[in-house]
């Protein structure tokens, strides 16, 4: 019997297939229900998202991780989270002030355009909180005496600014999705490492799609599946109704 996997629910979802919802419940519920939290929603709004889902997005079939990352847009609307955007800080200004940055230092530094706190984002980035907490001063400390306007959430401030500008930078060659999950899975050859490592030490637009990585990685990682009874309430959306368990499995849950 073939493995079911994300590249089969995509497709399953997309012609209302009873197995494609029941896998997305009870696989990416936990997650999305996470990302919906972190952007500031609560229960309402998880189960707006998962509402809207019946018109399902417009994905190619990936692996889990990268669908996820797909639902980024759709999870940050069903939130309804609006960075800040001061415009105080230009794209040109904050490159220049971070250019001495290491690739790590500048994922930490970006991570203050999302809404997690030094203790979450360093867990994202695989560092420890003190390490990545003077990543983000030493930051701090390039664009004060770069700016006059300079204040200390300044990055946070600018956030909507800063993403869309960076968002529209696309470099010439990017990185694949594939080479950040590899670099996160500790599966990255030192060569291919190389090129990773000179793409965001060259560009924030990688600094921002390996954060977002980071985070839909994170969101799958630190949650698990649900079950066929918890998937049951959030299955009632898509009309579908979980399939019996075989009788000696239920016989071994009442124990």
């Amino acid at each position: 019997m073939s493995i079911y996997t994300c590249f089969d629910m995509i497709p399953d979802c997309k012609a209302n297939k009873p197995e494609g919802w029941l896998y997305l419940v009870r696989m990416f519920a936990p997650p999305l229900r996470r990302l919906v939290e972190s952007y500031g929603g609560g229960e309402e709004q998880f189960r707006a998202l998962l509402a809207g889902l019946r018109d399902f997005p417009d994905i190619p079939p990936a692996v889990e991780r990268e669908f996820l990352l797909g639902m980024r847009p759709r999870i940050l609307d069903a939130a309804g989270w609006k960075p800040r955007d001061a415009g105080t800080l230009d794209l040109e200004t904050f490159i220049e002030a971070l250019e001495e940055l290491t690739a790590l230092e500048r994922q930490a530094v970006w991570f203050e355009t999302f809404p997690y706190p030094p203790a979450k984002a360093a867990l994202m980035t695989r560092m420890s909180e003190d390490t990545h907490t003077k990543a983000r001063e030493r930051a701090a400390e390039l664009l004060r005496v770069k700016l006059d306007n300079w204040t200390a959430t300044i990055v946070r401030d600018n956030a909507a600014g800063l993403s869309e500008a960076v968002r529209a930078a696309i470099p010439a060659q990017p990185t694949p999705f594939r080479s950040y999950i590899d670099v996160i899975d500790g599966r990255m050859t030192w060569a291919n490492r190389v090129a990773v490592d000179r793409g965001l030490a060259g560009s924030w637009y990688e600094v921002d799609h390996f954060c977002r990585v980071r985070e839909a990685d994170a969101a799958i990682r630190d949650t698990k599946p649900l079950d066929h009874a918890a998937a049951e309430p959030w299955l009632a959306i898509f009309g579908v109704r979980p399939p019996k368990q075989p009788v000696w499995k239920r016989l071994l849950v009442k124990r």
